[in-house]
């Protein structure tokens, strides 16, 4: 049985780069870049909005609303 996912309510790469963008020009929701190790075995530094459009580029079945949401949910309460 295939699932269907229902798309109308998915947000355009433009929209979700422009909601990255709010949020990083935000203090209380910017958690700042992260260190990440390569494959290379060196360490780079993956900012905010990367790491948030990676995971959605990997991850294309989830709701970018939702996904958005989440995060500022998950940091507001975190801080």
């Amino acid at each position: 049985m295939a699932v269907k996912i229902d798309t109308s309510t998915f947000m355009t790469e433009e929209e979700i780069q422009e909601a990255l963008n709010e949020m990083e020009q935000d203090e209380l929701l910017n958690t700042g870049p992260i260190l990440v190790r390569s494959a290379e075995d060196s360490i780079i530094r993956v900012s905010f909005h990367d790491r948030h459009t990676i995971y959605l580029k990997n991850h294309p079945k989830v709701n970018p609303q939702d996904y958005l949401a989440n995060i500022k949910t998950m940091i507001r309460i975190r801080t």
